[in-house]
């Protein structure tokens, strides 16, 4: 079953695709169903209010749950000029400006060996730590999943050391916000926080760019994959996932209660 969303033209710019139920990736005993769109274009504007209703984006596909009976998965956004760091992300800010020789960079979406290299030392490590499923990705794939309709807002942050990619972090700019697709780094780097710290360079980004939010996708609190999103404070989460001509209602939770940094 599909519906298409047109552009003022009439031709369509979104294919809507209804996903079949499959058992839950993220909770056990659960099942899951996705709502899928196909989007041949997609403007900044377009895809912002995507976003307000809780879309996310791999490559030209867009999707969000549409499950028959769980409602585990609710978006999740930070408010990029009143976030503060924890005590715990500011030791991992610290750690990591005192690397030499660390390096970030800003630009459109590429792909080398590197990539895949990185993307599957990765994946083959989650699947030891936490039996994620594990086949190693191709060049194709790899285009298909991340580099796919060539979106002018698409951006990748590539994190080097010594002129080694380490980090590589998958990051979507619209007028007002940062979405943050996806992100995978060498194992070695993992118990220093690197995940960490690129979160914390992209909500520095958006505070330089004068952005309103960062999107972190899906915060499911029973799912420990996912759950770590719940550390990043103020947050707002969104109440339901409404249809493109209803608003959306974000709302932030209580006890939201973070230390503010400490006065230098």
């Amino acid at each position: 079953m599909s519906d298409d969303t047109c552009t003022q033209d009439g031709s369509p710019d979104e294919i809507e695709i209804g996903g079949s139920i499959d058992p839950c990736s993220y909770l056990p005993g659960q099942s899951a169903r996705m709502t899928y769109r196909i989007a041949e274009q997609l403007s900044e504007q377009r895809y912002q209010q995507l976003l307000e209703r809780g879309w996310r984006r791999f490559g030209k596909v867009l999707f969000r749950p549409n499950c028959p009976v769980c409602s585990a998965c609710t978006g999740i956004r930070v408010p990029i000029s009143t976030f503060y760091p924890s005590k715990s992300q500011r030791r991992c800010l610290k750690t990591f400006a005192d690397i030499t020789n660390l390096t970030l960079t800003v630009s459109n979406p590429t792909l080398s060996r590197e990539h895949i290299q990185l993307h599957n030392n990765y994946h083959q490590d989650m699947h030891h730590r936490k039996q994620w499923p594990f086949r190693k990705i191709t060049s194709r794939e790899y285009a298909e999943a991340f580099l796919d309709g060539q979106f002018p807002f698409s951006r990748e942050f590539q994190y080097r050391h010594n002129g080694q990619l380490i980090g590589l972090a998958l990051v979507d700019i619209t007028p007002n916000s940062l979405s943050s697709i996806y992100f995978f780094h060498d194992p070695v780097w993992r118990d220093l926080g690197l995940g960490t710290y690129s979160i914390l360079q992209e909500i520095e980004t958006g505070r330089q760019l004068a952005k309103d939010w960062l999107y972190l996708g899906y915060y499911i609190r029973d799912c420990s994959s996912m759950n770590y999103k719940n550390n990043y404070r103020p947050h707002q989460l969104l109440t339901t996932f409404p249809n493109d001509d209803q608003s959306s209602l974000w709302h932030s939770p209580a006890q939201q209660t973070q230390e503010p940094p400490a006065a230098s």
